[in-house]
């Protein structure tokens, strides 16, 4: 499926540091490093790996130098065709709720509308009928391809387990993946929890039984536990 396809039309300027072929698909993996734009616009979301493409059959992955270095695991061939397969999946499965569900519902709504729209007065509450309810089918769709996408998504973590050895093996990458993760964060802004410290100082008095830190979200890469926007994905 098509992602991130301005991202995919960077990779024309330099060369990448691998390349993986299979299924008559190709991957070619670059490091953020030689596009500062793009590492500060992603890596502010929280990820370290973007994934692009413009057809579907060929692909380009954007990824932090260092954490490419210290995750290779994540990404060689055998776990990239995985990932390939889900946005296949997720493709498909967006077109089939296009096709056989919003598509229909639409055209049937407009259809109901125009043809209400003759008949006086109780012709309104009809359409306002029609539209509520072709609302409330899209939202129904719409929260069933979320579903469906999230039960492709869990298999093909179950697959990464297996390809990477087991849960075990698994767990300890993404372990790996959060330290690293962690101290890019820390390394980026080391004056911010310091700061925080101060400003809340300030503004509150000394608490004697609890001590003030700052809330952090633990940062997990998308593609590894769920792909949750753009499916797009990482």
């Amino acid at each position: 499926m098509r992602l991130n396809p301005k991202l995919f039309a960077l990779g024309n300027e330099v060369e990448p540091v691998d390349v993986q072929e299979f299924d008559g698909r190709k991957i070619e993996v670059f490091m953020m490093g030689p596009y500062p734009q793009v590492q500060e616009e992603f890596i502010n979301k929280g990820k370290f790996a973007v994934w692009s493409s413009e057809d579907g059959t060929n692909y380009r992955l954007f990824i932090e130098d260092g954490y490419y270095n210290e995750l290779k695991p994540l990404y060689t061939a055998s776990i990239n065709k995985i990932w390939v397969d889900f946005w296949d999946a997720c493709e498909r499965i967006s077109k089939k709720m296009s096709r056989c569900v919003i598509l229909p519902l639409t055209v049937v709504a407009l259809a109901a509308c125009i043809g209400f729209s003759f008949l006086k007065d109780i012709g309104v509450y009809l359409m306002i009928g029609v539209v509520a309810v072709a609302f409330f089918g899209m939202l129904f769709t719409n929260r069933l391809t979320k579903k469906k996408i999230y039960e492709e998504n869990a298999s093909s973590v179950e697959l990464i387990k297996k390809s990477l050895g087991g849960t075990k093996e698994f767990d300890a990458l993404l372990e790996k993946q959060k330290n690293y993760m962690d101290s890019y964060y820390d390394a980026l802004y080391p004056d911010e929890e310091e700061e925080v410290l101060e400003e809340e100082s300030t503004l509150e008095a000394p608490k004697s039984e609890e001590s003030i830190k700052p809330e952090q979200d633990t940062i997990v890469e998308a593609e590894i536990e769920e792909v949750k926007e753009d499916t797009k994905n990482e």
